[in-house]
């Protein structure tokens, strides 16, 4: 007999041992017991087999016949399903608003088109990498909920580093969203998708075309 197929609830193979052990049988007696061929009993604490429904019973009533009571199956254990996350990362190194009136609009856009990409309940995070001469406007980024980093580096490995960094907790159920105009990040592109993550492309029409490429054009967000 193959072992029972999983559901709400698993037979616990320990179980029949512990049943034996109780009772002060031999794996023989118990078999002899209940009928059955010598090595039934081996097999099913083993986990090679599982008793039927029959056999189950009259454990059971072996069980009750002494005072034993049995305790056969187990609640399984449900893995929580993993969140979507929406990633999104802003290289202001390349893609700078007009001014501190232009961040509002095109945080909206942002979001809008995250929105429309990723289930409501999905976890957001929203990062920006820039440099003090734009203060005003990360200083605005941050009042609307990102999370910046500002300073007079070049902020490529680091953009890339939290990419993949975050993605790698769950890199199927990561949707990420590059806001660039960098083909610097085409590996960071080619990763993500081997990895399994969705990656969209944000940037100005005159985006170059080998990132355009890298994420496909249906993939590819406009700004304006």
């Amino acid at each position: 007999m193959t072992p029972a197929k999983q559901g709400s609830y698993l037979f616990r193979k320990e179980s029949i041992a512990e049943m034996r052990q109780r009772l002060g049988l031999s794996q023989s007696e118990m078999a002899s017991m209940l009928d059955l061929p010598k090595n039934t009993v081996s097999r099913w604490e083993r986990g090679e087999t599982t008793p039927d429904a029959e056999s189950l019973a009259a454990i059971y009533s072996l069980g009750m016949d002494k005072g034993v009571a049995a305790d056969f199956f187990a609640p399984v254990k449900q893995k929580a399903a993993a969140i979507e996350a929406a990633l999104v990362y802003w290289d202001m190194q390349t893609i700078v608003p007009a001014g501190v009136g232009a961040v509002d609009t095109l945080d909206k856009a942002v979001r809008a088109a995250v929105g429309q990409r990723v289930s409501p309940n999905a976890r957001r995070l929203f990062k920006a990498f820039s440099r003090p001469v734009h203060s005003a406007m990360t200083n605005r980024l941050e009042e609307l909920g990102w999370r910046v980093w500002e300073d007079n580096v070049d902020w490529t490995q680091d953009f890339v580093h939290h990419a993949l960094s975050d993605a790698g907790h769950n890199p199927e159920g990561s949707v990420a969203f590059l806001i660039t105009m960098d083909i610097d990040y085409l590996e960071l592109i080619r990763r993500l998708r081997s990895e399994k993550a969705r990656v969209y492309l944000m940037a100005l029409p005159s985006a170059p075309p080998e990132l355009v490429a890298a994420v496909g054009k249906r993939r590819w967000i406009e700004l304006a």
